[in-house]
């Protein structure tokens, strides 16, 4: 049985666009996978910071209460930051004023960025809250 000349062209089509997949693929993936990482990055910076403002929330609220100290604001911020894995090199700075109370948490960009490409190499995460005394 004779095949259509119609069906032999698609064949043979196909068969000159074998190498094309490979192709797009090489030019495609570098650019999906940058997207990804970079994605990855974002969400680990955004948990970083809200990591850090919880923390810096609880040591101000460590001191407003009566009988806190700054050593026990501090080590309550380094507390819960060792919680989720931030604590090694973060900077915990606490002004205690008679009215109100300032917790400054400050972590380098090398704790929580731990990507290939490292997007936030560089950076240092600041996050800061002050609560009023009574």
């Amino acid at each position: 049985m004779k095949l259509p000349g119609r069906f032999l062209r698609r064949q043979r089509s196909t068969t000159r666009r074998q190498g094309v997949v490979t192709v797009e693929f090489a030019l495609v993936a570098p650019i999906i996978f940058l997207i990804f990482f970079g994605a990855l990055d974002i969400a680990s910076m955004n948990f970083a910071r809200h990591a850090m403002g919880f923390a810096a929330y609880e040591s101000a609220r460590k001191l407003t209460i009566p009988g806190g100290t700054v050593t026990s604001g501090r080590a309550e911020a380094l507390r819960q930051l060792n919680l989720v894995g931030l604590g090694t090199g973060a900077v915990i700075d606490i002004t205690d004023s008679p009215t109100s109370v300032t917790s400054t948490i400050r972590i380098p960009s090398s704790r929580f960025s731990w990507g290939p490409v490292g997007y936030f190499s560089g950076y240092t995460l600041r996050e800061t809250c002050t609560l009023t005394k009574e």
